[in-house]
This record gives structure tokens, sequence and C-alpha cells, in this order.
């Protein structure tokens, strides 16, 4: 069964929860799904429910559904793009945090919060459950060993973004103890499930087709690595990274625009993505990637517009700049001419547009991935890890790597990196991998983690004499308020992040 983010009626009646219906102190409506979790097809059920909230990015909060808008969260939160829409108060939420003047009811906030943790929870209900079912063995090994992965996945979406946050372990849900546990211990956690699921989970390569999009050996260790890097631990980071490159499992894909389309799903690079139906039938088992970064003169919204600043880091002649970014006038890969409409920025995100054929029914939502990791990305933590470790030549060569594919056989452009001071380096490897993830909801937690968010906001801020970024404050704004709809429910066991 191929993992699509369709949930069926089925799944809804068991596994749906609301926000108060995980985090309530007293459940007992909700005991009775317990019962549910006899045979292989309910553990195959419950595994297909545990990932649907990875939908989420396709929009924030509304008729379309709520998750964690990666879109805002990421991309919007720095200096790569620009929230768009028709005025400022259209999407107020990402206006809000594109300007760091962010209320503690803030809905994509509250949407992040509840949504990683329903995920948090259908993971724990299998790993609870899934385990006293009488199936085939191996298969269940691998149903929890998805969960772990699962778990952990959700919990790094938290940890970025709120810092100290309640872990949750156990599905009995009278058993939540919603005090925050403090970052590191759930980064340990965080390691703990992905190595549990590394020794479990299959290759890629060990996938039959339908099963495609479901967590992999090569994605833990890729997370395992991320998360690693997140905690400054440059030594384990660079050893798991090194593991997922020379796995065999994956290579760059040449077509570094082709990956991003629909028919360049799962391309070798591809190591964890969000998969959709390709039907032209609800918006749900689709995606809305086109329709909120597309452009309103072709049916989009024109949401998350890349700044001139972002333009602007390319090195001349970059072919990444014309597969990241287009403009009005361009020529698409459809034989399309580019309208971006009334872009404020004048740019719109090419990773996203769809090309018209592949629309499916008419409908320009087509069910295209949406890629979360993939080698070009692990490529470049390895160089940035490396280099810390004072490991320059493997550093350099993996930074070549990505440049060559990039350069696609011009010797004339992106001139190969030489440079052997390590800071020098790593300011290189920054640089690179700001055009080589571009708009792929990495930059803002990037720029956390390395910690210079609010000297690079503030200097956009104070360049473009803008407003965005000017309201940064150090050692608030890297992470975000805690919803007080969640302080309210705890009875205020939760407590608030300083300057909120």
């Amino acid at each position: 069964m191929k993992i699509k983010v369709l949930i069926t009626t089925l799944i809804l009646g068991l596994l749906l929860f609301s926000c108060s219906d995980v985090l309530e102190k007293e459940p007992q409506a909700q005991l009775s799904e317990f019962s549910a979790y006899v045979t292989a097809e309910d553990a195959k059920k419950a595994v297909t429910a545990a990932y649907e909230p990875l939908n989420g990015n396709m929009w924030c909060c509304g008729n379309y559904g709520a998750g964690y808008a990666h879109w805002v969260m990421a991309n919007v939160a720095s200096d790569d793009a620009e929230k768009g829409g028709e005025s400022g108060s259209d999407q107020l939420y990402a206006q809000q945090i594109a300007l760091f003047n962010i209320p503690t009811n803030n809905s994509a906030l509250s949407a992040a919060w509840n949504s990683q943790y329903v995920g948090i929870h259908r993971a724990n209900l299998i790993l609870d459950k899934v385990s006293e079912i009488e199936m085939d063995e191996s298969l269940k090994g691998r149903y929890l060993a998805e969960a772990r992965f699962l778990r952990a996945w959700y919990y790094m979406n938290l940890v970025k973004t709120f810092g100290d946050v309640p872990l949750v372990l156990d599905a009995d849900l009278e058993a939540y103890d919603l005090t925050r546990t403090p970052r590191q211990q759930v980064y340990e956690q965080i390691i703990a499930d992905l190595e549990a699921a590394i020794a479990v989970l299959p290759e890629a390569s060990e996938y039959d087709d339908a099963d495609r999009g479901r967590a992999t050996k090569g994605a833990a260790l890729a997370y395992l690595a991320k998360a690693y890097l997140y905690m400054d631990n440059f030594a384990q980071a660079e050893t798991n990274f090194a593991t997922v490159i020379n796995s065999g499992e994956y290579e760059l894909d040449p077509d570094y625009y082709g990956m991003f389309t629909r028919a360049g799903e799962n391309s070798p690079e591809h190591i964890f993505q969000v998969q959709f139906f390709n039907d032209g039938g609800s918006v749900t088992a689709q995606n809305l990637l086109y329709t909120v970064h597309g452009s309103r003169a072709r049916n989009g919204w024109g949401f998350d517009l890349p700044t001139q600043d972002f333009v602007e880091t390319f090195e001349p002649e970059d072919p990444r700049l014309g597969h990241t970014v287009y403009e009005s006038g361009d020529i698409m890969p459809d034989g399309e001419t580019a309208d971006v409409g009334n872009s404020t920025t004048g740019y719109l995100t090419k990773k996203y547009y769809v090309l018209r054929d592949e629309y499916v029914n008419g409908a320009h939502n087509p069910g295209r991935d949406d890629i979360y990791m993939r080698l070009g990305k692990v490529l470049l933590w390895y160089a940035e890890a490396a280099n810390e470790n004072g490991n320059t030549v493997m550093a350099l060569e993996a930074l070549e790597e990505v440049r060559a594919r990039a350069r696609a056989g011009d010797p004339d452009i992106l001139p190969e990196i030489t440079e052997t001071n390590k800071e020098a380096l790593r300011e290189l490897i920054w640089h690179e991998q700001r055009v080589e993830f571009g708009q792929e909801y990495e930059r803002f937690f990037e720029l956390v983690r390395q910690k210079r968010a609010g000297e690079v906001l503030r200097a956009y801020a104070e360049k473009y004499q803008t407003s965005k970024g000017a309201g940064f404050t150090d050692g608030v704004n890297e992470i975000f308020p805690i919803p007080q709809s969640e302080i309210d429910i705890s009875g205020g066991t939760l407590q608030q992040n300083p300057g909120y």
C-alpha cells in the first residue's frame, strides 16, 4: 500500500483527535479506541494514520485543514521569503511571524503544536497497542519502527519551534505529564527513537514500489545526523551523514529542477518525502503547494515570495537560481510565459510550479511529492560537520559534488572552492546551503542553529528598510510562543517561553 496522505472515514473514526483530545487531563471518552487494535489490518491502518499529520504543510489553518506550515515557520520567518498575499492582513498569522510580532494565540503556532502532538499520539498508540497484535513479526517490527521514526520527526519539529516541550511517550492519556521537558532531553529521545528505527527499517531499495513514501533506514539515519547537527555534536553528525552518503542508496539527480516536478517523484536523490495522490480529486488527497505559492494570475494565492536578497545571493550564472525562482516574462519548462501577478517582490518559487502537462483532470494541484530530505542537503550538512571537525578535505569533496551538479558541465561558472581556513570555509558552506536548499523549509531554523538569526534578520531589515526581521529579539525569537490555549488546558502547568 503506497503511503498517501488521504484519510479514510474509518481512520478518522479511529484516530482523529482535536487538540484538547490529545492534551486533556481526563480523556475517558477516547478510551474505546484501544479495542480497535486487533488484526494486522488494524495495525496497517493505524500506521497510515500516523503519517497523516505530515500533510499539513500544504496550508495552515481553515477550510483546507491545519498542520505544521513549514513554508511559514522556516521560509517566511527568514530573509529568503516575504509573506505575500493580497495585504498584510491576508493570513495574518504569517505576517505576525514575518515581523516577529507574535501573539500567543497565533493560529499557525496552534496548528503546529496540535498537529505534531496528534502525530505523536498516534505513534504512541501504535507502540503501545500494535505490539500486542498477533501478526507477522517482521511486519510488526517494521510498523513499530515506522512509529518510532514518525514520533522522532514530529518531536524534531516541536523542539525546533518551541524549545522545551512536553515529552509524551505513553498512549495512556491519563498519564500525560504536561510539564515541559528540557530541549536536550527531548533530543535524547529523538536520537533513541531514530536509533531504534535504524536497526529495523528496510533500505529504500528493499521496499516494493507500492510502499514508496514509508520511513526507511536511510531517512532515519539522515534525521539522526540532523538531530546531532542541531545539538552541535559535529562528530556524530559527520559519522551518520557519511553513512547515508556511502550507503549506495542515493545519488544526486542530474536534473536539479526535475526532481521537484511530478515526473521527478521518487528521484534517486529523495530520502524522505510526503506523497500525495495524483487523481485530481480532493485537495487533501493532492496538495495545495501550487495554490499557496502560485501566481494569482494563474489560480494561485501568491504566498511565500522569494526576496530580492535571496535572489542576489546566487553566484553569477548559477543555474539553480532559474530552477528555484521565476519572474514575469520567464519561459517556463512547459512553454508557458510566466506571470507572477501581484507578487510584491517580483518573484515566485519555481520549485512549486506545476507544469501544464502535469495537470490531472484539469486540476492544477496534482499530487506532487513534498520533499523534506534529499542527498543534496545531506552532502552539505556533512560538509559543514566535517569542516567543524577539521576534516577539510572531506568537506571540500562534498561541497564540490554539489557544486559540480549545479555546474552541469559548464567550466566557466561556479568555480571549485579550495578554501582551507575553517572559519572562511564555514561561511562558504553556509552560503552554498542557502542557495542549494532555497525555499525548502530550512532557512530560519538554520540561522537559529548557526546562532546568527538576529544578526542576519536585522541586517536584512536595515538593508531593505523594512519591518520584516527588524523586531527579532535575541534570546526570545529563536523559538516561538507556546499557544496560550495549551497553557490554559494544562491548568498553568505549562509555562510560556520568555519574552512572550
